[in-house]
């Protein structure tokens, strides 16, 4: 049983928020009330030096460097709705659902953990829990963490399979006041203000330095892309945000997006997002879908890695980073002109992502393994 944190030691961790630009633009009913300093930090940004790309100037904004977990972008999202969980004293089961290998439930599982609440993950997968190689990268941090895992089909859908399963597991675990449901990746209006609060914060001072013109970032769940895209909306629209999708499509994208403008009473921007004014969703470089890389796509990391030192994901910045660079070498599309503007590119984190087993086969078949003979077999003595 988790001992509970006394409502004094709980109020000593919330800090009373208030959006760091005019709050005009948003109903205030909405701004978030609380906000959980977890992060005291704003992460570094350096020169990404590519050899293929050496005349176009990319800078890396490293939020992989949140925190030692590498919970990555998840961090920011989860300041705003941890704050909103510890502010409910009756509230002590949290419940959300990701891939096996999901960073999300990685995130929350450590912050349950730290603030004595029980976690419920649902983790799609084909393997089932007799699987003696299932406990690996992120799926073993949730085991030791103490959440409770719940493996559900890898095909499931979120609206018709995922979400109606949090609510029966809501309902045995005591019902609303008892539980707090995140949504895959905590990207919700609530989860959205993380990355709102961070572009106005430490974006915005690089636009002149860095002479800014795009920002870069993956999308999956919608909240990192969302939260980036308003904040910028609402301080002038001074850079074109790219979102390359790692999985589904644009229009999926766009829904999501539509739906969390209206929830926000924000259905004025509707048709910004309708005609790619508020955001260009490129979904071109899903490849084989959610996790999975191409050969092609592993030869790539394979060679980022080694030649920049930073480790890229294969789910999240490392396709991402695929899709900028073959933008900026073939120029298939007007995306990114010669107009002499610098690219900021948002490393979303996700390291663990690395170790899925799954990603085995292809790393040792890659052509950067067999080229330069990085493993050898000295087994004979």
């Amino acid at each position: 049983m988790y001992r509970q944190l006394s409502t004094l030691s709980v109020s000593s961790l919330l800090k009373t928020y208030s959006l760091p630009i005019d709050d005009k633009h948003i109903n205030s009913k909405f701004i978030p009330k609380y906000r959980l300093s977890l992060i005291d930090h704003e992460t570094p940004v350096e020169k990404l030096r590519l050899s293929s790309l050496s005349s176009v100037n990319i800078y890396i904004k490293r939020d992989d460097q949140l925190d030692l977990y590498s919970c990555g972008n998840k961090l920011r999202k989860l300041e705003f709705l941890f704050a909103d969980i510890l502010s409910r004293p009756e509230c002590h089961h949290i419940i959300t659902a990701g891939s096996l290998h999901s960073n999300h439930c990685k995130a929350v599982s450590v912050l349950a953990a730290r603030f004595q609440r029980q976690a419920h993950v649902l983790l799609r997968t084909d393997r089932d829990n007799e699987d003696e190689n299932i406990l690996q990268g992120n799926v073993l941090l949730n085991y030791l963490l103490g959440t409770k895992l719940y493996l559900i089909p890898k095909k499931a859908n979120i609206q018709r399979d995922i979400e109606p399963r949090m609510k029966q597991l809501e309902e045995e675990l005591g019902g609303k006041d008892k539980c707090y449901l995140i949504p895959i990746g905590g990207s919700d209006i609530v989860g959205i203000f993380g990355y709102f609060d961070c572009f106005i914060r430490e974006i915005i001072p690089l636009i002149d330095k860095l002479n800014l013109g795009h920002l870069v970032v993956p999308v999956s769940s919608g909240g990192t892309m969302e939260g980036l895209s308003l904040a910028n909306y609402f301080t002038g629209n001074r850079l074109r945000i790219h979102a390359f999708a790692v999985s589904d499509n644009q229009n999926y994208f766009k829904t999501h997006f539509n739906t969390i403008l209206s929830q926000l009473e924000l259905e004025n921007l509707i048709q910004l997002v309708d005609n790619d004014s508020l955001v260009d969703i490129c979904d071109s470089y899903v490849g084989l879908g959610y996790g999975r890389m191409t050969n092609e796509q592993i030869d790539f990391l394979h060679n980022i890695i080694s030649e920049t030192g930073i480790l890229f994901d294969p789910v999240y910045s490392g396709k991402c980073l695929w899709g900028l660079c073959e933008e900026l070498r073939n120029k298939h599309t007007d995306r990114f002109p010669n107009d002499g503007k610098s690219i900021l590119f948002l490393h979303t984190g996700g390291l663990l992502g690395l170790m899925n087993p799954d990603y085995n086969k292809q790393w040792l078949l890659s052509s950067n393994s067999h080229s330069n003979n990085h493993i050898r077999n000295w087994m004979t003595l």
